[in-house]
């Protein structure tokens, strides 16, 4: 990492429209080159609506955005999507979908892996074997060595998510967006995952990360820093010490909770005094 490189994320000032609807609002923040930072809030508001905007899905109303040196709309943004690892997974019984697009589940795990290089659908064009042993390798590397032959469809949710940031670093990417990358997963399978990850940022020179997520429990221990998002805007940031306070969760996600911090990890709590607030004191009566 070169200091003298540009930030992989500088927004200013980013707005985002659809009609009389306010998306984003004056959304500010700078993300550094090999930094892991993470945008944490509730279901709705506009997590992932600024992820695909760093990718060029979604433009912005006003405001400025540039994602490792480049402005967007100013750019090729096909050239750009290439130095950007996105994974934003929705998985059924047919398609794997990732970064707006899908990936063919009948495909071999390998094979999917390599739609990375092409960003497509499925596998229309023929991997070197050069590209074949990569794909392979970074398997191996998210624990998927046993499965380098098996159907996507054939594996597990949580297996399928890694065989996912598997795709999503066959371009060696300088900035990794993970959208709630272990959504709907199980105890074992979300732990996997968040062990890829740290990996990952374990490695001499990793990427910037970009985690979103609703869980505190899911923040990589190497987070430097965390944005917490509620309507469409930042309303505290900074290290994660700073921002993941009862207080600040609290008013966020509309719940009074408690945070702890064991083992490099943050964990919540909301105990059951609080539900009463939730669903109103008349519930059985």
């Amino acid at each position: 990492m070169n200091p003298a490189d540009p930030p992989a994320i500088d927004a200013r000032d980013l707005v985002l429209r659809r009609g009389s609807t306010t998306i984003l609002d004056r959304v500010t923040c700078r993300v550094e080159r090999g930094q892991a930072v993470a945008i944490l809030g509730p279901n709705g508001c506009g997590k992932t609506t600024f992820a695909r905007t760093l990718v060029g899905q979604l433009f912005p109303t006003a405001g400025s955005l540039h994602v490792l040196g480049q402005t967007l709309g100013h750019t090729d943004i096909r050239a750009l999507r290439k130095r950007v690892g996105l994974v934003n997974p929705t998985i059924d019984n047919n398609f794997a979908h990732v970064t707006g697009a899908v990936v063919d589940a009948s495909l071999s795990t390998t094979d999917a892996v390599c739609t990375g290089y092409f960003a497509s659908v499925g596998l229309y064009d023929t991997p070197s074997a050069d590209q074949r042993g990569h794909a392979r390798q970074l398997l191996a590397s998210v624990g998927l060595a046993h499965r380098l032959d098996h159907t996507l469809g054939q594996l597990s949710t949580g297996e399928q998510r890694r065989a996912l940031i598997a795709r999503a670093l066959v371009h060696q990417p300088e900035l990794l967006i993970l959208d709630e990358p272990t959504a709907g997963l199980d105890l074992r399978g979300r732990e996997q995952v968040l062990a890829t990850v740290d990996r990952l940022l374990s490695s001499p020179s990793p990427p910037a990360v970009l985690m979103i997520t609703h869980h505190v429990e899911e923040l990589p221990r190497q987070t430097t820093r965390v944005f917490l998002m509620q309507h469409g805007r930042f309303v505290a940031q900074g290290p994660p010490e700073h921002v993941i306070t009862p207080e600040h969760l609290s008013a966020v996600f509309g719940c009074k909770v408690f945070v702890q911090q064991r083992h490099g990890r943050y964990w919540l709590e909301v105990l059951p005094e609080a539900w009463l607030e939730l669903v109103g004191t008349d519930v059985g009566s």
